[in-house]
């Protein structure tokens, strides 16, 4: 099916117009850090100087400014085409340049962690707009080695872990299926795979399970081989910089506590009887007596029908001006001025994503468009994010971008505007199937990643303990699938493998908490804003506009939110099992 995406790709010409002029800024950015360096390294008689010491961030800052766009321009074409020479060539010369780069600066990033409280004192008033950048630091003051000791990790890097992750990421996005679908045999990526799960034939979906996770299975030994050096090399880490666990250095970098995270854990994993009450709904709403695992995203009834690219652009537009003029603008600058990357390409990156690295640049979007619903919702939550970068702008480059557990804040704050639009337009006989594929979604992001992150913390303890081999691992997220689901479906066996086909485990440990977290957040946040709370609005787009300037904690105080608080996660749930769920359980 064509939707109008084909040729929807973005233009990223106006990061870099060559790769000569990239690769000149790259150098030239090297031979300052050096000159930084040995200016900047006495740092005590740096700190006796409140005006030099802001003269110093503030060229630090420019620096990494400089390099987050070179960065991204890589990465960026990378994404396009996984498999190009030349894109992994930059790849690979991008990590030397950052590595050294990073070498070289380290120095001032432990000093700030080092710094005493009477150093902290003296300059904070000068410091002021970079008071934020200096108390992370502080932060880890407790788990910061010797500038010798971190030069020898940044170089290791690139030949370590970051390899492996690279591996992984060529190795898979190479796969291609045959697959017989509404009579025509097709040759499709994983993302185009991944689509059929919602097919409206069972025999296609279950075969969808088999050839997908089956596929990750054949190249077992690569797959374990890849997380073993990846979670080896993570969890060391965090044991020589004294974390009490492995998941301990995702959430300092989140600026969330150990006990915040152990609390969403143990809230979501209770809530798991959610998940086998819908779906066990789900199996009497299709009139079967029990669903297959591969059948968790199947439409009720009728699927929900197709929509073409320039539907969907449409759908984001009205949705995001109704809710307020700024984000309907912004989302126009994206379909405008082509920020997007939409269109389907053999050697793409799967996914979906958006990418912001300089306050004075725009974000990029990346998804692979199908025309499903789905994929409306998916090109809302990247353009919830493109948002979020917009606003997050106006902050200086130390203060951008945000830690994970609020950067899923605006796009899932846009999916439920965006569940509100649907519940509103679609016809009668599509609401039905939309509030089963709505409350599917939001269990991938509570329960699901809950689960994932469970998994994580089992096998990065079975791994750095004692081992695991592949099917080791797969026994332990076997373990996890009955927790989630329980009884409430048929077990598909090529399940066991499915941890493999999870991009984040090896990209980025531990980070799937964050979706769980924003999404609950986003519960709560919502719910306010249905409530009619005052100036939410304004809130909410300070909230956005503010980045990382300050803590969650602090962020989020002016909506009554209290992250310690069982309940706070709790109502998430409730309101889905209250709106959602009894709306479905009325229709049985």
């Amino acid at each position: 099916m064509r939707t109008g995406a084909e040729n929807v790709v973005w233009k990223i010409d106006d990061l870099y117009d060559s790769l000569e002029k990239m690769k000149k800024d790259g150098e030239k950015i090297l031979e300052e850090s050096k000159e930084y360096h040995k200016k900047y390294s006495n740092v005590k008689k740096l700190f006796d100087d409140p005006e030099e010491t802001l003269k110093a961030i503030k060229e630090f800052e420019n620096m990494d400014a400089r390099i987050s766009r070179i960065s991204q321009y890589v990465h960026l074409r990378f994404s396009e085409d996984t498999t190009s020479d030349e894109n992994k060539k930059l790849i690979s010369w991008l990590e030397d340049l950052q590595n050294e780069i990073e070498s070289n600066l380290l120095f001032i990033q432990i000093a700030f962690s080092k710094m005493s409280e009477v150093q902290f004192n003296k300059l904070i008033g000068k410091l002021k707009e970079y008071r934020h950048f200096v108390e992370s630091a502080r932060r880890f003051r407790d788990h910061t080695l010797s500038e010798k000791e971190e030069r020898i990790i940044v170089y290791k890097r690139s030949t370590g872990s970051d390899a492996f992750v690279r591996f992984y990421t060529q190795l898979t996005s190479k796969y291609r299926f045959r697959m017989k679908v509404d009579g025509k045999i097709r040759v499709m990526n994983t993302s185009q795979l991944r689509s059929l799960r919602m097919h409206p034939d069972a025999k296609v979906r279950e075969e969808v399970a088999y050839k997908l996770f089956r596929r990750y299975k054949k190249d077992a030994l690569n797959i374990e081989t890849s997380y073993t050096a990846i979670v080896r090399d993570y969890d060391f880490e965090a044991k020589i910089r004294n974390y009490p666990t492995p998941n301990s250095v995702r959430n300092l970098q989140n600026e969330v506590d150990d006990a915040v995270v152990d609390t969403l854990i143990k809230v979501t994993t209770k809530n798991n009887s959610l998940v086998e009450k819908y779906y066990k709904l789900k199996a009497k709403l299709m009139k079967v007596e029990k669903i297959k695992l591969s059948d968790i995203y199947a439409p009720i009834k009728e699927a929900i029908r197709t929509f073409s690219w320039n539907e969907a652009k449409e759908t984001i537009r009205k949705t995001f001006y109704s809710f307020h003029p700024r984000f309907g603008k912004i989302a126009d600058e994206f379909f405008d001025k082509s920020w997007i990357h939409a269109a389907l390409k053999p050697t793409k990156v799967g996914g979906a994503f958006c990418s912001y690295a300089d306050p004075k640049h725009h974000p990029y979007v990346l998804l692979n468009y199908t025309g499903q619903i789905r994929d409306v919702i998916t090109l809302g939550h990247e353009l919830g994010h493109g948002v979020h970068g917009y606003l997050s702008g106006k902050q200086n480059v130390l203060n951008y971008g945000t830690p994970l557990t609020m950067a899923e804040t605006a796009s899932t704050f846009a999916e439920m505007l965006l569940m509100d639009y649907f519940l509103d337009t679609l016809s009668k006989e599509e609401i039905i199937p939309f509030i089963s594929s709505k409350i599917e979604d939001l269990f991938a992001t509570m329960n699901r990643q809950n689960m994932f992150t469970r998994f994580e913390r089992a096998a990065h303890d079975k791994i750095s303990t004692e081992g695991a081999s592949f099917e080791e691992l797969s026994d332990i997220y076997e373990k996890e699938l009955h927790i989630m689901f329980g009884d409430s479906v048929i077990y598909n066996p090529e399940y066991r493998w499915e941890w493999a086909a999870i991009p984040h485990f090896f990209h980025t440990p531990f980070y799937c908490y964050a979706y769980d977290f924003a999404q609950l957040m986003v519960l709560s946040l919502y719910q306010h804003y249905k409530n009619g709370m005052p100036k939410f609005k304004e809130k909410y787009i300070k909230l956005l506009e503010a980045g990382k300037s300050d803590s969650p904690e602090k962020l989020l105080e002016p909506f009554g939110i209290e992250l310690k608080d069982p309940n706070f996660w709790q109502s998430g749930f409730d309101y889905v099992n209250s709106t959602l769920i009894k709306r479905l359980e009325e229709s049985v």
